[in-house]
């Protein structure tokens, strides 16, 4: 996938949410007297903090870990009422790139777009940051500021950077939207089937794969058995090519399955 590196949702943030929970930090009253036609980076900004100040107060669910060569990646979705409003995601390269991407919405719209990059190379570490703001699925800004250490960059201002007349730069912010609606639902290239699950005396995995030929695979760490994995250990066969039911959370950027009867929070997502 083209995007794959940055890859990677939807957002209505209700209402219904209530000002008890989020009182004057409230993300939608930050823009609640301004249409779509007159957004300005200044206010979505502010959108976006409070959003992150108040993380605590939406749902929460995590995609698998995905992989593809040497790239891994997974997804954080905020949601409140079951409407994402915050896109979160982890891509990492072995030691050469750390990507974390955040996509934030309103009104089932893509608004600003945040890009933190870390890169490896002979000469030592570059950070860099990226944001993108729209305004009814068009990008009307964008800025960015670099540097060789975290600390240092967080005290550098952004620069604006010359904005493409290529329509295509648009739809390749929606194309990505699409792509994490996928990433969260199970579909598509991200739709996964078991494949086999590992015996090894000290780690076990579920491993899955896509049900597209040459494309994505995950695996799911398994510290705990239940019935479910004793099935699956007897007869890995019953379940080849077949979608499992699963919970899993995300620990130290893998996956690790959640036991049935456990009453751990499992933060994947069924399938």
């Amino acid at each position: 996938m083209k995007s794959v590196y940055f890859l990677i949702l939807i957002g209505i943030f209700s209402t219904q949410l209530g000002c008890k929970q989020f009182k004057a930090d409230h993300p939608q009253a930050a823009l609640s007297d301004e249409n779509a036609t007159n957004l300005t980076a200044k206010s979505i900004v502010h959108y976006a903090d409070s959003i992150d100040k108040n993380l605590k107060f939406l749902e929460k669910t995590t995609s698998l870990v995905y992989m593809l060569g040497d790239l891994s990646f997974y997804v954080e979705q905020y949601s409140s009422d079951n409407n994402p409003i915050l896109m979160v995601e982890h891509a990492f390269n072995g030691g050469i790139s750390n990507n974390l991407k955040k996509y934030y919405f309103r009104n089932d719209s893509l608004i600003l777009e945040t890009v933190n990059n870390e890169l490896s190379n002979e000469d030592g570490n570059v950070f860099k940051q990226v944001r993108t703001y729209l305004r009814n699925n068009t990008v009307f800004r964008m800025e960015d500021r670099t540097a060789s250490a975290e600390t240092e960059i967080k005290s550098l201002p952004f620069v604006n950077l010359p904005l493409s007349q290529n329509t295509n730069t648009d739809q390749s912010h929606l194309e990505n939207v699409k792509t994490l609606h996928d990433i969260m639902n199970g579909t598509d290239k991200f739709e996964m089937v078991f494949e086999s699950i590992t015996t090894y005396p000290d780690s076990r995995y579920i491993i899955l794969r896509s049900k597209l030929q040459n494309n994505y695979t995950a695996s799911i760490l398994v510290n705990e058995k239940d019935a479910f994995i004793d099935s699956l250990l007897n007869k890995p066969i019953d379940f080849k090519n077949q979608k499992l039911m699963l919970n899993w959370i995300i620990k130290d950027q893998e996956a690790v399955y959640v036991p049935v009867a456990s009453n751990t929070s499992a933060n994947g997502l069924k399938r």
